[in-house]
Protein backbone atom coordinates (compact mmCIF):
# COMPACT_ATOMS: atom_id res chain seq x y z
CA UNK A 1 0.00 0.00 0.00
CA UNK A 2 1.55 3.30 -1.08
CA UNK A 3 1.39 6.63 0.76
CA UNK A 4 -1.52 8.04 -1.29
CA UNK A 5 -3.67 4.95 -0.69
CA UNK A 6 -2.92 5.04 3.04
CA UNK A 7 -3.83 8.73 3.26
CA UNK A 8 -7.07 8.09 1.37
CA UNK A 9 -8.06 5.22 3.66
CA UNK A 10 -7.35 7.33 6.75
CA UNK A 11 -9.42 10.15 5.28
CA UNK A 12 -12.31 7.79 4.55
CA UNK A 13 -12.28 6.51 8.12
CA UNK A 14 -12.32 10.06 9.44
CA UNK A 15 -15.23 10.86 7.14
CA UNK A 16 -17.21 7.87 8.41
CA UNK A 17 -16.73 9.01 12.01
CA UNK A 18 -17.65 12.61 11.19
CA UNK A 19 -20.76 11.50 9.32
CA UNK A 20 -21.95 9.49 12.33
CA UNK A 21 -21.47 12.51 14.59
CA UNK A 22 -23.09 14.85 12.08
CA UNK A 23 -26.11 12.56 11.80
CA UNK A 24 -26.80 12.93 15.52
CA UNK A 25 -26.11 16.65 15.47
CA UNK A 26 -28.43 17.13 12.50
CA UNK A 27 -31.44 15.87 14.44
CA UNK A 28 -30.74 18.38 17.21
CA UNK A 29 -30.20 21.20 14.70
CA UNK A 30 -33.52 20.49 12.99
CA UNK A 31 -35.35 20.64 16.29
CA UNK A 32 -33.64 23.91 17.21
CA UNK A 33 -34.29 25.43 13.77
CA UNK A 34 -37.96 24.53 13.91
CA UNK A 35 -38.29 26.48 17.17
CA UNK A 36 -36.46 29.58 15.89
CA UNK A 37 -38.90 32.25 14.63
CA UNK A 38 -38.46 33.80 11.19
CA UNK A 39 -37.61 37.50 11.29
CA UNK A 40 -40.15 39.95 9.77
CA UNK A 41 -37.57 41.04 7.18
CA UNK A 42 -36.84 37.44 6.13
CA UNK A 43 -40.55 36.65 5.96
CA UNK A 44 -41.30 39.63 3.71
CA UNK A 45 -38.31 38.92 1.47
CA UNK A 46 -39.21 35.22 1.24
CA UNK A 47 -42.72 36.13 0.08
CA UNK A 48 -41.34 38.60 -2.47
CA UNK A 49 -38.93 36.03 -3.89
CA UNK A 50 -41.56 33.29 -4.14
CA UNK A 51 -43.94 35.73 -5.87
CA UNK A 52 -41.15 36.57 -8.34
CA UNK A 53 -40.52 32.87 -8.94
CA UNK A 54 -44.21 32.18 -9.59
CA UNK A 55 -44.33 35.07 -12.08
CA UNK A 56 -41.39 33.64 -14.03
CA UNK A 57 -42.08 29.90 -13.73
CA UNK A 58 -43.38 28.10 -16.81
CA UNK A 59 -43.98 24.61 -15.42
CA UNK A 60 -47.27 23.63 -13.76
CA UNK A 61 -45.67 21.02 -11.50
CA UNK A 62 -43.16 23.54 -10.18
CA UNK A 63 -45.85 26.21 -9.79
CA UNK A 64 -47.95 23.85 -7.69
CA UNK A 65 -44.92 22.98 -5.56
CA UNK A 66 -44.10 26.67 -5.02
CA UNK A 67 -47.65 27.52 -3.96
CA UNK A 68 -48.02 24.52 -1.66
CA UNK A 69 -44.70 25.15 0.09
CA UNK A 70 -44.65 28.96 0.15
CA UNK A 71 -45.27 29.04 3.91
CA UNK A 72 -43.44 25.82 4.80
CA UNK A 73 -40.04 25.39 6.39
CA UNK A 74 -38.59 24.52 2.97
CA UNK A 75 -38.09 28.20 2.16
CA UNK A 76 -37.35 29.50 5.66
CA UNK A 77 -33.78 30.47 4.64
CA UNK A 78 -34.61 31.46 1.05
CA UNK A 79 -33.72 35.13 1.51
CA UNK A 80 -30.42 34.27 3.22
CA UNK A 81 -29.48 31.90 0.40
CA UNK A 82 -30.46 34.51 -2.19
CA UNK A 83 -28.14 37.09 -0.58
CA UNK A 84 -25.29 34.57 -0.30
CA UNK A 85 -25.54 33.47 -3.93
CA UNK A 86 -26.07 36.98 -5.30
CA UNK A 87 -22.79 38.13 -3.77
CA UNK A 88 -21.02 35.23 -5.52
CA UNK A 89 -22.65 35.73 -8.91
CA UNK A 90 -22.10 39.51 -8.81
CA UNK A 91 -18.36 38.87 -8.47
CA UNK A 92 -18.35 36.34 -11.30
CA UNK A 93 -20.14 38.73 -13.66
CA UNK A 94 -17.05 40.94 -13.56
CA UNK A 95 -14.93 38.12 -14.98
CA UNK A 96 -14.43 37.04 -18.57
CA UNK A 97 -17.10 34.33 -18.64
CA UNK A 98 -19.49 33.67 -21.50
CA UNK A 99 -23.20 34.11 -20.89
CA UNK A 100 -23.62 30.32 -20.61
CA UNK A 101 -21.70 28.91 -17.66
CA UNK A 102 -21.26 25.85 -15.48
CA UNK A 103 -21.88 26.49 -11.78
CA UNK A 104 -20.40 23.96 -9.36
CA UNK A 105 -22.00 24.10 -5.90
CA UNK A 106 -19.88 22.41 -3.23
CA UNK A 107 -21.41 21.39 0.10
CA UNK A 108 -21.92 18.59 2.55
CA UNK A 109 -25.13 16.76 1.85
CA UNK A 110 -27.47 13.86 2.41
CA UNK A 111 -30.80 12.55 1.19
CA UNK A 112 -33.93 12.36 3.30
CA UNK A 113 -36.94 10.05 3.21
CA UNK A 114 -39.24 12.66 1.60
CA UNK A 115 -39.50 12.97 -2.19
CA UNK A 116 -39.76 15.84 -4.66
CA UNK A 117 -40.29 16.05 -8.45
CA UNK A 118 -36.84 16.37 -10.02
CA UNK A 119 -37.94 19.33 -12.14
CA UNK A 120 -38.44 21.37 -8.95
CA UNK A 121 -34.64 21.64 -8.79
CA UNK A 122 -34.80 23.43 -12.16
CA UNK A 123 -37.55 25.87 -11.18
CA UNK A 124 -36.83 28.64 -13.69
CA UNK A 125 -35.37 28.66 -17.24
CA UNK A 126 -32.18 30.29 -15.93
CA UNK A 127 -31.03 26.82 -14.79
CA UNK A 128 -30.92 24.64 -17.90
CA UNK A 129 -29.90 21.41 -16.14
CA UNK A 130 -28.84 20.17 -12.74
CA UNK A 131 -26.38 17.29 -12.64
CA UNK A 132 -25.77 14.89 -9.75
CA UNK A 133 -22.50 12.95 -9.68
CA UNK A 134 -22.74 10.71 -6.64
CA UNK A 135 -25.03 7.68 -6.85
CA UNK A 136 -27.80 7.66 -4.27
CA UNK A 137 -26.65 6.66 -0.77
CA UNK A 138 -23.01 7.37 -1.62
CA UNK A 139 -20.44 9.75 -0.13
CA UNK A 140 -17.71 11.52 -2.12
CA UNK A 141 -14.19 12.88 -1.58
CA UNK A 142 -12.53 16.26 -2.36
CA UNK A 143 -10.93 14.62 -5.40
CA UNK A 144 -14.42 14.42 -6.89
CA UNK A 145 -14.92 18.11 -6.13
CA UNK A 146 -11.81 19.01 -8.11
CA UNK A 147 -12.70 16.63 -10.93
CA UNK A 148 -16.18 18.13 -11.32
CA UNK A 149 -15.03 21.74 -11.01
CA UNK A 150 -12.43 21.38 -13.75
CA UNK A 151 -14.51 19.12 -15.98
CA UNK A 152 -11.74 16.52 -15.91
CA UNK A 153 -13.71 13.75 -14.22
CA UNK A 154 -15.48 11.27 -16.49
CA UNK A 155 -17.61 8.29 -15.44
CA UNK A 156 -14.69 5.94 -16.15
CA UNK A 157 -12.63 7.76 -13.50
CA UNK A 158 -14.92 6.69 -10.64
CA UNK A 159 -13.38 4.52 -7.93
CA UNK A 160 -15.55 3.13 -5.14
CA UNK A 161 -14.63 2.24 -1.58
CA UNK A 162 -16.69 0.72 1.16
CA UNK A 163 -15.83 1.56 4.74
CA UNK A 164 -17.12 -1.42 6.72
CA UNK A 165 -17.41 -0.94 10.49
CA UNK A 166 -15.91 -3.59 12.75
CA UNK A 167 -17.11 -4.38 16.29
CA UNK A 168 -14.36 -2.25 17.84
CA UNK A 169 -14.66 1.44 18.69
CA UNK A 170 -13.32 3.68 15.87
CA UNK A 171 -12.17 0.66 13.84
CA UNK A 172 -13.26 -0.24 10.34
CA UNK A 173 -11.97 -1.94 7.24
CA UNK A 174 -11.89 -0.19 3.88
CA UNK A 175 -12.72 -2.34 0.86
CA UNK A 176 -11.59 -1.09 -2.55
CA UNK A 177 -13.74 -2.44 -5.37
CA UNK A 178 -11.56 -4.00 -8.05
CA UNK A 179 -14.29 -3.14 -10.53
CA UNK A 180 -17.10 -0.60 -10.54
CA UNK A 181 -20.34 -1.72 -8.88
CA UNK A 182 -22.42 -3.83 -11.30
CA UNK A 183 -24.73 -2.09 -13.78
CA UNK A 184 -23.46 1.37 -12.89
CA UNK A 185 -24.64 3.90 -15.54
CA UNK A 186 -21.88 5.24 -17.78
CA UNK A 187 -23.25 8.78 -17.51
CA UNK A 188 -24.07 11.28 -14.78
CA UNK A 189 -27.54 11.82 -13.30
CA UNK A 190 -29.03 14.67 -15.35
CA UNK A 191 -32.23 15.93 -13.72
CA UNK A 192 -33.30 17.58 -16.96
CA UNK A 193 -33.67 14.06 -18.34
CA UNK A 194 -35.41 12.83 -15.18
CA UNK A 195 -38.16 15.45 -15.62
CA UNK A 196 -41.22 14.96 -13.42
CA UNK A 197 -40.09 11.74 -11.74
CA UNK A 198 -39.65 11.80 -8.00
CA UNK A 199 -36.24 11.93 -6.33
CA UNK A 200 -35.26 12.20 -2.66
CA UNK A 201 -35.10 15.63 -1.10
CA UNK A 202 -31.45 16.64 -0.75
CA UNK A 203 -30.32 18.64 2.26
CA UNK A 204 -27.00 20.47 2.21
CA UNK A 205 -24.92 22.05 4.96
CA UNK A 206 -21.92 24.40 4.93
CA UNK A 207 -18.33 23.23 4.64
CA UNK A 208 -16.39 23.53 7.89
CA UNK A 209 -12.71 24.34 8.53
CA UNK A 210 -12.11 21.02 10.30
CA UNK A 211 -13.39 18.83 7.44
CA UNK A 212 -10.55 19.80 5.09
CA UNK A 213 -12.70 19.63 1.94
CA UNK A 214 -11.99 23.13 0.66
CA UNK A 215 -8.33 23.02 1.68
CA UNK A 216 -7.89 19.79 -0.28
CA UNK A 217 -9.61 21.36 -3.30
CA UNK A 218 -7.25 24.34 -3.17
CA UNK A 219 -4.27 21.99 -2.84
CA UNK A 220 -5.33 20.05 -5.95
CA UNK A 221 -5.92 23.32 -7.82
CA UNK A 222 -2.38 24.43 -6.98
CA UNK A 223 -0.92 21.09 -8.08
CA UNK A 224 -2.93 20.48 -11.26
CA UNK A 225 -4.33 23.89 -12.16
CA UNK A 226 -7.53 25.78 -11.25
CA UNK A 227 -10.93 25.49 -12.96
CA UNK A 228 -11.02 27.36 -16.24
CA UNK A 229 -13.15 30.03 -17.83
CA UNK A 230 -16.94 29.58 -17.62
CA UNK A 231 -16.55 27.34 -14.55
CA UNK A 232 -17.97 29.09 -11.47
CA UNK A 233 -17.22 27.22 -8.24
CA UNK A 234 -19.34 28.19 -5.22
CA UNK A 235 -18.26 26.59 -1.94
CA UNK A 236 -21.06 26.63 0.60
CA UNK A 237 -19.10 28.39 3.33
CA UNK A 238 -20.98 30.42 5.93
CA UNK A 239 -18.69 31.21 8.89
CA UNK A 240 -20.29 30.17 12.15
CA UNK A 241 -23.16 28.37 10.41
CA UNK A 242 -23.69 24.61 10.25
CA UNK A 243 -27.46 24.26 9.84
CA UNK A 244 -28.64 22.22 6.87
CA UNK A 245 -30.83 23.73 4.14
CA UNK A 246 -33.07 21.97 1.60
CA UNK A 247 -31.21 22.09 -1.70
CA UNK A 248 -34.51 22.87 -3.42
CA UNK A 249 -34.43 26.26 -1.65
CA UNK A 250 -30.88 26.89 -2.84
CA UNK A 251 -31.78 25.92 -6.41
CA UNK A 252 -34.70 28.35 -6.31
CA UNK A 253 -32.53 31.12 -4.85
CA UNK A 254 -29.87 30.57 -7.51
CA UNK A 255 -32.40 30.56 -10.35
CA UNK A 256 -33.75 33.89 -9.04
CA UNK A 257 -30.27 35.39 -8.75
CA UNK A 258 -29.56 34.39 -12.35
CA UNK A 259 -32.74 36.19 -13.47
CA UNK A 260 -31.02 39.53 -12.86
CA UNK A 261 -27.66 38.42 -14.27
CA UNK A 262 -26.42 37.76 -17.79
CA UNK A 263 -25.91 34.06 -17.05
CA UNK A 264 -27.78 30.91 -17.85
CA UNK A 265 -26.26 27.91 -16.15
CA UNK A 266 -25.93 24.19 -15.90
CA UNK A 267 -25.60 23.52 -12.17
CA UNK A 268 -23.33 20.71 -10.98
CA UNK A 269 -24.07 19.60 -7.43
CA UNK A 270 -21.00 18.28 -5.66
CA UNK A 271 -22.19 16.74 -2.42
CA UNK A 272 -22.52 13.41 -0.66
CA UNK A 273 -25.90 11.76 -1.16
CA UNK A 274 -25.72 9.36 1.76
CA UNK A 275 -29.07 8.24 3.14
CA UNK A 276 -29.56 10.09 6.43
CA UNK A 277 -33.28 9.43 6.77
CA UNK A 278 -34.42 9.91 10.35
CA UNK A 279 -37.32 7.51 9.85
CA UNK A 280 -37.59 4.76 7.29
CA UNK A 281 -34.85 4.38 4.72
CA UNK A 282 -35.46 5.71 1.24
CA UNK A 283 -36.87 3.24 -1.28
CA UNK A 284 -33.56 1.75 -2.41
CA UNK A 285 -35.15 -0.25 -5.24
CA UNK A 286 -36.73 2.88 -6.69
CA UNK A 287 -33.47 4.81 -6.41
CA UNK A 288 -31.66 1.97 -8.16
CA UNK A 289 -34.11 2.23 -11.06
CA UNK A 290 -33.93 6.03 -11.19
CA UNK A 291 -30.13 6.10 -11.47
CA UNK A 292 -28.13 3.93 -9.05
CA UNK A 293 -28.09 3.26 -5.32
CA UNK A 294 -24.99 1.96 -3.55
CA UNK A 295 -24.71 -0.13 -0.43
CA UNK A 296 -24.35 1.63 2.92
CA UNK A 297 -20.94 3.15 3.77
CA UNK A 298 -19.91 3.45 0.11
CA UNK A 299 -17.64 6.32 -0.96
CA UNK A 300 -16.85 7.48 -4.50
CA UNK A 301 -13.54 9.12 -5.35
CA UNK A 302 -11.84 10.15 -8.58
CA UNK A 303 -8.84 8.42 -10.09
CA UNK A 304 -5.70 10.61 -10.18
CA UNK A 305 -5.46 9.64 -13.87
CA UNK A 306 -8.23 12.16 -14.51
CA UNK A 307 -5.98 15.03 -13.48
CA UNK A 308 -3.32 14.36 -16.10
CA UNK A 309 -3.04 17.56 -18.13
CA UNK A 310 -3.14 15.54 -21.33
CA UNK A 311 -6.13 13.46 -20.24
CA UNK A 312 -9.00 15.62 -21.41
CA UNK A 313 -10.02 19.11 -22.45
CA UNK A 314 -11.62 20.25 -19.19
CA UNK A 315 -15.05 20.86 -20.74
CA UNK A 316 -17.78 19.48 -18.50
CA UNK A 317 -19.55 16.65 -20.31
CA UNK A 318 -22.63 14.83 -19.09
Amino acid sequence: MDKDELELIMALRAMAFLEAMEMQAEILKRLAAACRPESPRSSAERKRLIKLAIENCKDETVLQWLRENSESGTFRKLSDMFDFLKSKIDEEEKKNHDDTVDIIFVAHGAITDSMIPAKCLLPLPTITDLVLYSPWNCATTPEVTYGIATGKMRPEHRIFFRDLPLPFFFHSITVVYKQQPPNLPDCWNSLKKVGGRMIPNISVSPLQPHDGVWERFKSLSTKYGPPGRNHIVIPFILPGESESVPFSAIALALSLVLLSSRFKATVHLDTCLSDKSTGRESDRKYLQEQYYCTEDNTVMTCSPDAFDVNCCSGNIKL
